[in-house]
């Protein structure tokens, strides 16, 4: 993305983030990331939150320049966030402990909905009018499945969900991660699976989606040779679902948008968004009320309740008797 110019307005601010659900509800920060485009928020001007996935961090230059070429060239608010757990999927291996680790799902999905509806407020408290059906969730790989994550929680949020090579269940849950290097591979085993009353379930995109009602529109991107996830048990969960639509990548359709076919698909993320904006031809409507409302998701451990009386999204889960 070198030579890429813009002249965005970026904003930076540190909040108070959802509570602990695994410490006793314990306080937390949440920093939050934000573009606006040159000329202003305009009623056509829509959102869109940019979510990485494991090695992505919001404050590397790719996603500085991204978030503010997107603002500039798409009339987009750019947002992120540093997830719940975030800086545990970097290169180090850091020790976790119960205020903080990498959950890998329901608290990383609500700080997603809660950085996107706090940036809408702002927005709001601004007198600025800006396309309620126009709130983009762009994610890679891990990134890509808390947006799917975050959709479940919050249904009525988003309208487009862009995903590259998601997941259906964090890999990570199931195995250590190992990264590889030069010198050394590195293991991280995450302290999510040992934690007392891990739900399983709540992390399974197939059972969530069963009974889903969300009208988002989603595009996804996947390789026939993704050794993460396989191409089929892909194809099993999206092309069931209301307005979405699969993209295969194999090696006789590389190209300078998707230069693999593995897991991550080698994107150039600035060309992907263009093809998804420009030749699939998206269309948004015209804005209208995109409010979540209060849900609740049952698993056959616990009830778990996302609470929108508020505004910003309150998790609480209860536990059910055996």
């Amino acid at each position: 993305m070198e030579g890429l110019k813009n002249m965005s307005n970026n904003y930076e601010m540190t909040v108070d983030g959802h509570p602990n659900i695994y410490n006793n509800m314990s306080a937390r920060k949440l920093n939050i990331y934000f573009s606006e485009p040159e000329h202003g928020v305009k009623k056509e001007t829509g959102l869109m939150i940019i979510i990485p996935g494991f090695g992505g961090n919001s404050n590397a230059n790719v996603y500085k320049k991204m978030r503010s070429y997107f603002a500039d060239q798409y009339n987009l608010v750019t947002i992120q966030c540093d997830y719940f757990g975030l800086e545990f999927m970097q290169s180090d291996v850091l020790e976790e402990t119960n205020e903080n680790f990498n959950d890998m799902g329901p608290l990383q999905a609500i700080d997603i909905i809660s950085g996107t509806i706090i940036v809408q407020e702002i927005l709001k408290d601004d007198n600025l009018v800006y396309n309620n059906n126009k709130i983009i969730a762009y994610g890679h790989s891990h990134g890509a499945y808390l947006a799917y994550l975050a959709n479940a929680f919050a249904p009525n949020l988003f309208s487009l969900i862009i995903d590259n090579s998601s997941w259906l269940i964090p890999v990570y849950l199931l195995s250590n991660r190992q990264l590889r290097t030069v010198d050394e591979t590195k293991v991280f085993n995450y302290r999510v699976k040992e934690i007392d009353d891990f739900d399983f379930e709540i992390y399974d995109l197939k059972r969530l989606y069963k009974k889903l009602n969300t009208n988002c529109v989603i595009h996804s991107f996947h390789g026939d040779n993704d050794n993460l996830i396989s191409l089929r048990d892909k194809k099993k969960f999206i092309l069931p679902l209301r307005k979405s639509h699969l993209h295969e990548v194999t090696k006789d359709t590389v190209n300078d948008v998707f230069r693999s076919n593995k897991h991550g698909l080698d994107a150039d993320f600035i060309k992907m968004f263009e093809f998804v904006i420009t030749e699939l031809k998206l269309e948004f409507k015209k804005a209208k009320s995109s409010v979540p409302t209060t849900c609740r998701i049952e698993t056959s451990k616990f009830s778990y309740l996302i609470d929108f009386d508020n505004t910003i999204p309150v998790l609480s889960r209860e536990k059910k008797s055996s």
